[in-house]
């Protein structure tokens, strides 16, 4: 039973990276091998399918592992640590990722699939979680606004190699230099 839901949204996944939300299902169906009465029975609607394939993703990416994150002491390394995760997920998942900013400009997702207020809602709360932490008064909304430009900029800006091909000496030089940018507002 678990392994037709696991086919239904890796293929619902592929379809509407491709497609949006303009996918059917029954492309979605033929894609997962599966009888279009059997996305139904589990999802009831299109709509339904969408947010358990972006919620699925998006919350295994961003998060649960911001909170960990931001009990790192050191600001420098915590902003590290989340532009080279964030970067390497959004650059990882680019095609996913554009579709959704695509949705979300048309005005087409709701609340819980809105990427950009996904990342910005997450950011901002990491960020906040870890200025208390550490005593610091900091505009967090300011930083995740910065941070948040930062990773969308990543990955509908055309680079000449996406961040995850990137050798690892060109990674940690491309989040240094964006680290110190973030770093300069936050002083």
């Amino acid at each position: 039973m678990r392994d037709k839901t696991e086919q239904i949204l890796n293929a619902a996944m592929k379809v509407f990276v491709k497609k949006g939300l303009q996918a059917t299902t029954q492309e979605i169906a033929k894609e997962a091998e599966v009888a279009e009465v059997t996305l139904f029975r589990k999802f009831t609607n299109k709509q339904n399918l969408f947010v358990t394939v972006i919620k699925n993703v998006l919350e295994k990416q961003f998060d649960s592992q911001i909170a960990r994150m931001a009990k790192t002491e050191d600001t420098e390394a915590f902003l590290i640590k989340i532009i080279e995760n964030r970067l390497g997920t959004l650059s990882r998942n680019a095609p996913m990722v554009k579709m959704l900013i695509s949705e979300s400009l048309m005005g087409n997702l709701n609340e819980e699939v809105d990427l950009p207020n996904m990342i910005f809602s997450s950011l901002e709360k990491g960020l906040a979680l870890h200025f208390e932490n550490m005593g610091q008064k900091v505009d967090t909304d300011l930083v995740a606004r910065h941070l948040g430009g930062i990773f969308v900029s990543q990955v509908i800006f055309k680079n000449d190699t996406p961040f995850h091909l990137l050798n690892e000496g060109e990674k940690i030089a491309l989040v240094r230099k964006y680290t110190q940018s973030v770093m300069a507002i936050i002083k």
